[in-house]
């Protein structure tokens, strides 16, 4: 039973960092994929702050 939960947590934090990489990191300087490099790192949280906070894309 343990090994189940640890696959849906890794499954969730997997597509929550592809969530905030998408939305967030798309618009923002640092782009999609350190988004989701430090989202899937770190946590999508601290992800979605960083791209949150950074500088916005010249496009």
């Amino acid at each position: 039973m343990n090994e189940y939960i640890t696959i849906v947590v890794f499954i969730v934090w997997y597509v929550l960092s592809l969530v905030v990489s998408e939305n967030i990191g798309k618009k923002s300087k640092i782009g999609t994929e350190w988004s989701f490099f430090i989202s899937f790192m770190l946590s999508p949280i601290v992800g979605y702050i960083v791209s949150r906070f950074s500088k916005k894309s010249v496009l």
